[in-house]
């Protein structure tokens, strides 16, 4: 993972990894952060039986709340939660014969209260499987404790 620009930043990726990680639901479908900072993050989950629909490829379902996940993380890093405002995910390709399933979150804007994030979802080789845009509504609710202090 990329060095962060700043303590406060190192202190809020360490913190949604730690959500992340502590999370049932992301914890079942394998969820593995690669890289998290406020404009980029990419991440990955194996692709298991578990996750299958009828047809053998991973369920769009599963893709989309693990993209939701990733890209909230993404948006929360700019020290505020997010909550989801409107989620667009188009199935390109199905999810099959690969181990892995990438998510690439790249900010397109961050506005006064939303932020808008451009989704990528890729197979082991690189294949292009779904692509989307996700906003997010910036709460008031700080990821710190507003009492830390950094250099």
């Amino acid at each position: 993972m990329r060095r962060a620009k700043s303590e406060k930043e190192n202190a809020i990726r360490e913190k949604m990894l730690s959500e992340l990680y502590a999370n049932e639901y992301n914890q079942f479908i394998g969820f593995e952060v690669l890289e998290l900072s406020p404009t980029y993050s990419k991440a990955r989950i194996k692709s298991d039986e578990r996750l299958h629909n009828t047809y053998g490829s991973i369920h769009g379902g599963a893709l989309l709340s693990f993209v939701d996940a990733m890209a909230g993380a993404t948006g929360s890093m700019s020290g505020y939660y997010v909550t989801t405002v409107s989620a667009n995910l188009n199935f390109l390709l199905p999810a099959v014969n690969t181990e892995y399933i990438y998510c690439e979150c790249m900010k397109l804007k961050t506005g006064k209260h939303i932020l808008v994030f451009d989704i990528r979802v890729t197979d082991d080789d690189g294949n292009l499987l779904d692509s989307g845009e996700f906003s997010f509504f910036a709460s008031k609710a700080a990821v710190l404790d507003s009492n830390l202090k950094f250099s």
